[in-house]
């Protein structure tokens, strides 16, 4: 049934994603249609067609880039969002394509009216689909399973928040302190969430267990896994072992990861000073103090650096506090710093600490020593992340959130490490430019969620 049921989901993906292509095309012909009267001439319209398979490859570039292809891992109004980033992209591309390809009697005024089309069709598109895939695709039954109601807790949130987009109903979860009751458990679900807390002795047992039953199964990773992540097997004698590399940039990826920084720093600094000069004006305007502000923060090693960012709180906001962490709602945060946040404006003076050094476009968020030092007793393997430069962006910045937890966000630290490469820095550059513009999601826990696991006791369904 399982079989079954995935074959069904890839199929329907793989329709959705094929219409997508055709209305990218279909919204070029149709600009071709409107600006040539229905009949364009056979010297517009050959270039055109001589390029539709680069295009066609672009797209889908572009649709994975902005997660499209995986059709319902993401909210409705996200994907809607993605595609309006995909189609700008593309577009561009498609400037550039034309060009190369010597496709002069492409009309400029073809690239600036598709888009518009393209949008409004992919718009339409991908609203029919998200109505229809009730009726199409079958709702899972999902059970967690998990040491501590808190650690079930938040990742049923987790779960839940993005449940609607993959059709995951989660019905169950289960602690392992009786291995056989979470075992009838995992015969009544569809698919089986497993927390990083869970013994390797049970994990290896859930895991065997599901794939006999043909269960999905979801694993979240923890520190010792994340670094077997892309290790290679070696044999010696008749005994297998992996060969775990060291959790550092090689010396010739640390040279072009630093040409690329200087590259993307001076680039960005000249085109953004008058965004600068306009956000510095703003901030004197609705608040008392300096527009720029600095602050102590740890890089590569555990060094420490002077960062610069634009002033988002009132002046001497910690002087009776101390160092303490901004949540939802903080009264220190102004007017202005709070759209500035959201945009992640307040960041670009730290294009000034890539061009000293300190710091990388991309790589772990640069903390302040105070709390390094209290993540490094609380979570086992937190030292790994300073391996790299802090960055601007990164892995966890594009795909966490401010509320997301400081464990997950050394998971997604510790893969880009693992990842590393000039393209994957280029694919978070872009990626953070869609979530500068949809703004920081920071939602608290889910009412729904807290009431119903605190009511039920760990192993009890949670949801009908």
């Amino acid at each position: 049934m399982t079989s079954l049921r995935e074959s069904k989901d890839k199929i329907f993906s793989f329709i959705v994603i094929l219409v997508d292509i055709l209305l990218i095309n279909l919204g070029f012909y149709i600009a071709f249609m409107i600006k040539f009267n229905f009949s364009p001439p056979e010297i517009n319209i050959v270039p055109y067609i001589e390029i539709i398979p680069f295009i066609t490859i672009a797209a889908l570039l572009y649709f994975d880039l902005y997660g499209l292809l995986a059709v319902f891992r993401k909210s409705l109004y996200e994907t809607l969002y993605s595609i309006f980033f995909a189609v700008v992209l593309l577009s561009i591309t498609t400037m550039a394509i034309t060009y190369f390809n010597q496709g002069f009697s492409f009309p400029r005024s073809i690239l600036l009216m598709a888009p518009v089309i393209q949008i409004s069709l992919l718009t339409l598109w991908r609203i029919f689909v998200w109505e229809t895939k009730k009726f199409v695709l079958d709702t899972r039954k999902v059970a967690v399973i998990g040491s501590t109601l808190e650690e079930v807790t938040n990742i049923v949130e987790k779960i839940r928040g993005s449940a609607s987009n993959m059709l995951l109903d989660i019905k169950y979860s289960c602690d392992t302190s009786d291995i056989d009751n979470v075992l009838r458990y995992i015969d009544l679900a569809d698919e089986v969430f497993v927390c990083s807390s869970v013994s390797n002795r049970d994990r290896v047992k859930i895991i065997g267990y599901c794939i006999n039953k043909g269960k999905g199964i979801y694993i979240i990773p923890d520190l010792s896994e994340i670094l077997l992540y892309k290790s290679h097997m070696l044999q010696f004698d008749d005994v297998p072992t992996f060969a775990v590399e060291n959790l550092k940039l090689s010396s010739g990826q640390r040279y072009m990861k630093r040409g690329f920084d200087i590259a993307v720093s001076l680039v960005g600094t000249v085109i953004l000073l008058p965004i600068m000069a306009i956000v510095a004006a703003s901030i004197k305007l609705n608040s008392k103090g300096t527009a720029i502000y600095s602050q102590e923060r740890v890089t590569r090693e555990g060094k420490t650096f002077k960062l610069y960012k634009f002033r988002t709180m009132v002046e001497d906001a910690e002087k009776k506090t101390g160092p303490v962490m901004s949540v939802e709602g903080d009264n220190r945060v102004t007017q202005v710093g709070n759209i500035l946040r959201k945009l992640r404006l307040d960041e670009i003076p730290q294009l000034f600490n890539v061009l000293t050094g300190a710091m990388s476009i991309v790589g772990p968020r640069p903390e302040r020593p105070h709390f390094v030092e209290q993540f490094k007793k609380e979570i086992p393997g937190y030292e790994y992340r300073t391996s790299v430069k802090a960055g601007i962006t990164g892995l966890a910045q594009v795909l966490g959130k401010y509320t997301t937890i400081p464990e997950d966000k050394l998971r997604y630290d510790l893969l880009y490490i693992r990842n590393y490469s000039i393209l994957f820095d280029i694919k978070i550059i872009l990626q953070t430019l869609k979530v500068a513009f949809m703004g920081q999601s920071s939602e608290g826990f889910n009412k729904y969620v807290n009431e119903n696991l605190e009511k039920a006791p760990v192993g009890n369904i949670v949801g009908n």
